[in-house]
């Protein structure tokens, strides 16, 4: 009996020994990397992959978004990767979805009309007239939101991803690109956790960063304490990574500006700036017009607007970003 209790006695020392072993090496560890993150040391993983219109918005936001007027409450709040600079959630949000539809349209993989409806009465646009439709003409890749984009289709059409190069009858696969934002967005929360959900805004934003953190052009902010997953943390930028893509992002913006030249109005063309965002909600007031004829409406004009009234819409149907998601 003596000699039982004396082996019991012996296996739980060993197993606390063991126990405070494994315990005082994770302490060392995780010291070690508080010390390197106070020095200022990581290493910086190889970044890969295509980052498309809306990877590059987001990680040159400084370039693409304007700065935030009035500073939000809550945990809607956005910040350029680069620069650290506060800037407007809401524009942060369209011109990801700006970039990637003009692209897309002018790289012949969606296209676009105008039908008409009855006006609807309701802000922002109360005499609207018509609705801008989309359908998907090729494969939809290459980005976080393309990708989105496609699942969206699949889920309004009810077909599978088009094949590329499938021909496309005249009146297939046309939807609302409100109820296609909508999907989209459906899409993208299921797989955001609960800690990252922030609203439409940040959740469009969230989803971005987290496919270029995982290419390596951001590193994702640590989540490994419950303290650490309540709190609000943003990525930090691979800085060598991004520099390497500016020569892009500048491409893309003067592309972004022959895309309103052609296909905006009069007003939206003149009042390109050099640099810098390029507005979004600034858009001919024609558009409220239901005498003018559809086929008068300017494209970029006509999208700008439905984009705006969809986050809209699905912003008013949130709780306050006070209280988060």
């Amino acid at each position: 009996m003596e000699l039982a209790i004396a082996l019991v006695l012996v296996g739980i020392g060993a197993a606390i020994l063991a126990g405070g072993y494994r315990a005082w090496k994770m302490m060392v560890s995780r010291a070690a990397e508080i010390a390197a993150e106070q020095e200022g040391i990581q290493v910086a993983p190889e970044a890969t992959g295509s980052v498309g219109p809306d990877g590059l918005v987001c990680l040159f936001a400084h370039e693409f978004v304007r700065p935030v007027a009035k500073t939000p409450s809550g945990r809607d709040r956005a910040y350029a990767p680069l620069t650290d600079q506060e800037l407007d959630p809401e524009d942060f949000a369209l011109q990801l979805l700006y970039a990637l539809t003009a692209e897309l349209f002018a790289e012949g993989r969606l296209d676009f009309r105008l039908v008409p409806r009855e006006p609807t009465y309701m802000p922002p646009f109360p005499q609207k007239a018509w609705e801008l439709q989309v359908r998907q003409l090729d494969v939809l890749e290459g980005s976080p939101l393309a990708k989105a984009m496609a699942v969206a289709f699949e889920l309004l059409t009810g077909r599978k991803r088009r094949r590329r190069g499938r021909p496309v009858d005249d009146e297939e696969g046309w939807v609302a690109l409100d109820d296609l934002v909508d999907r989209m967005l459906r899409a993208i929360r299921q797989e955001l956790s609960f800690w990252e959900r922030t609203g439409v805004y940040g959740d469009l934003r969230s989803y971005v960063e987290d496919a270029l953190a995982a290419s390596g052009y951001l590193f994702p902010p640590e989540r490994v304490t419950w303290l650490d997953r309540v709190r609000s943390k943003r990525p930090r930028p691979n800085v060598e990574a991004i520099g390497a893509l500016a020569d892009e992002a500048r491409a893309l913006r003067l592309r972004l500006a022959q895309f309103r030249r052609r296909h905006g109005s009069q007003e939206a063309a003149a009042a390109i700036p050099e640099d810098g965002p390029l507005p979004i909600t600034d858009v001919d007031p024609h558009l409220m017009d239901s005498n003018r004829p559809l086929g008068e409406l300017p494209l970029d004009d006509c999208l700008r607007a439905s984009l705006y009234e969809a986050l809209t819409a699905l912003r008013q149907l949130e709780p306050s970003s006070d209280a988060g998601v």
